[in-house]
């Protein structure tokens, strides 16, 4: 037999980092023993009770935190893990839109050189000049943050707090150019006419709004992140960065079809933001179809550019919803496969050692792990509560905007159209037509559906893996009874677990088969095999320990 293979221990890889020597000392130091003969122990933790057993590593902190749903999930062992993140994420989707923006406004403006937009001319100074190639230089600019941060081989030249800070001065100086640059343009006018009217100056305004909202939500990102050099690498997960690569393909499919839209119509009503706005509002299917397509060849293009379109929106507010619940639900999940773990390891130690009062260890850590699902619960039916009246808040505040800046909209006007543009099915005489609203209502739109799809992800996950629907089954059905004064109805019977002496004498075998291919010194093949065996029996029997389900309250 080759003498370099050493055979393993008969612990699982997930709980290898658990020691069993400190185990037992913990085991012991928790028992009591009620009376000097009694025979009889009970278990407390540091905390005095058995249902809050292992809060005390969460420290003071941990303490405070217990007023509230998310206070159970909380240890101090987070912050050296890797955070996923969800504000960069946020900014780095709303990056390659500002950049749409700015680039809409810009090439709108430069595209229209002699009659300037809807036959008007337009007075070009220096300033307009420099704004539009600072504005261009600095987008392009923002979204080569979001790589220099991202890549590792750039930790060689700058941290990630320099990267995190180049990335809020980038937005911040970004706002600034946009809002002096619109600023320019409005003290010029065209023929009397303010240029704020017109929807490239508008575009520019929003571009403006959407790079500080960028830059609040790093700066955030960064002042709340503690070990930030270390943490504060990546986004959020798969979900969220694939939603992240979709919105810079969704914003290069938008430029691309009003491109297009540019080209083939008529350049009078079709110039840039019109082309733009068009595309933008065909592929969030909000109904909004201001404008009529007057060419052959922009309809055979529909037939191309919006389906593909239409699946590339739908795939992207899928990501961003499922990679928004993924962040919320990552510290939860952390915490429940921490207690598994702890008590896959109390049933090997009680397996083996049958130390006296570890079954009452056992009971504690499952009456914990019953607790964090029902934490877990109570915690994303909160985050939903609360959602939901931010997105009425919104709807309010969005409403007051748009009967400011549309003409003859009331209050209940302006309210009904933000409704339906959530439901993305549009009302046709309730559209912004003043030139003013087409910008806000084209960033509105946006922002609005990807909070929604947020929302409508958490409440499918709580229906869907969080709610306890076996439980409530079991009420109906005693309820149907009741009503009906019969005797409760049967259940359908579960199916039961293999008896624990089989597993037990199973595994006894396969030991002594270890032991006999040992002695005969048989190839070291043979003793991986078998060693592999028994690692997958104690496997089995951990499932069986855990195959009873902690019940909801």
């Amino acid at each position: 037999m080759d003498a370099s293979y050493v055979r393993p221990t008969a612990r699982v890889a997930p709980i290898a980092e658990l020691d069993s020597v400190s185990a037992t000392q913990e085991i012991d130091a928790g028992l009591v023993q009620m009376g000097e003969d009694s025979g009889t122990y009970t278990y407390e933790d540091s905390l005095g009770s058995a249902d809050s057993f292992y809060d005390a590593e969460n420290g003071e902190k941990g303490g405070r935190l217990q007023r509230g749903p998310w206070g159970h999930f909380y240890s101090a062992s987070d912050r050296l893990e890797t955070k996923t993140r969800v504000l960069p994420s946020v900014a780095a989707i709303l990056m390659p839109i500002t950049v749409l923006f700015v680039l809409t406004s810009v090439e709108g403006n430069w595209a229209q050189s002699a009659p300037g937009f809807n036959g008007l001319r337009l007075n070009k100074g220096s300033g307009y000049v420099v704004g539009n190639a600072v504005a261009t230089a600095l987008a392009f600019g923002s979204a080569l943050t979001i790589a220099v941060r991202n890549a590792q081989w750039c930790r060689r030249f700058i941290s990630l707090t320099g990267a995190a800070a180049s990335q809020v001065a980038i937005n911040v100086v970004l706002g600034a150019v946009c809002v002096t640059t619109g600023a320019v343009f409005q003290r010029n006018e065209l023929n009397g006419q303010n240029v704020f009217v017109t929807p490239e100056y508008v575009c520019i305004y929003v571009g403006a709004a959407l790079a500080f909202l960028q830059a609040l939500l790093l700066a955030v990102d960064w002042l709340t992140t503690r070990n930030f050099n270390s943490r504060g690498h990546g986004f959020g997960g798969g979900a969220m960065q694939g939603a992240i690569f979709l919105a810079n393909i969704v914003a290069i499919w938008t430029g691309f079809g009003s491109l297009v839209f540019s080209s083939v119509e008529s350049k009078t009503t079709w110039h840039a933001y019109n082309s733009c706005f068009q595309a933008w509002v065909l592929l969030l299917t909000t109904g909004a179809n201001v404008m009529a397509f007057n060419t052959a060849n922009s309809i055979v293009f529909i037939f191309f550019w919006l389906p593909v379109g239409l699946l590339i929106m739908f795939v992207f507010f899928c990501c961003f919803g499922i990679g928004f619940v993924q962040r919320f639900d990552e510290k939860p999940q952390r915490r429940i496969r921490e207690t598994e773990d702890r008590m896959r390891a109390a049933h090997r130690d009680f397996r083996r050692a049958r130390a006296p009062g570890q079954s009452l260890r056992i009971d504690a850590l499952r009456r914990r792990l019953a607790m964090l699902h029902t934490q877990r619960l109570h915690y994303f039916s909160l985050l939903f509560v609360v959602a939901v009246v931010l997105k009425i808040c919104s709807w309010c505040a969005a409403s007051v905007i748009f009967t400011l800046t549309e003409p003859g909209w009331s209050y209940w006007d302006s309210l009904v159209f933000v409704f339906f543009t959530l439901l993305t099915v549009g009302i046709q005489r309730r559209v912004p037509s003043s030139s003013a609203g087409m910008p806000l209502y084209h960033a509105y739109t946006f922002i609005d559906i990807l909070c929604t799809a947020a929302i409508d992800a958490m409440l499918v996950h709580i229906v869907w893996n969080l709610v306890p629907w076996p439980q409530y089954t079991m009420a109906a059905r005693a309820l149907v009874a009741r009503i009906m004064r019969r005797p409760e109805l049967p259940q359908e019977p579960s199916t039961t677990p293999a008896p624990m002496d089989r597993v037990d004498a199973i595994v006894a075998a396969a030991t002594r088969m270890r032991l006999l291919l040992g002695k005969n010194n048989a190839p070291e093949d043979d003793l991986r095999e078998y060693d592999q065996l028994l690692l997958d029996f104690e496997s089995q029997i951990d499932d069986f320990d855990m195959s009873e389900k902690p019940s909801v309250h």
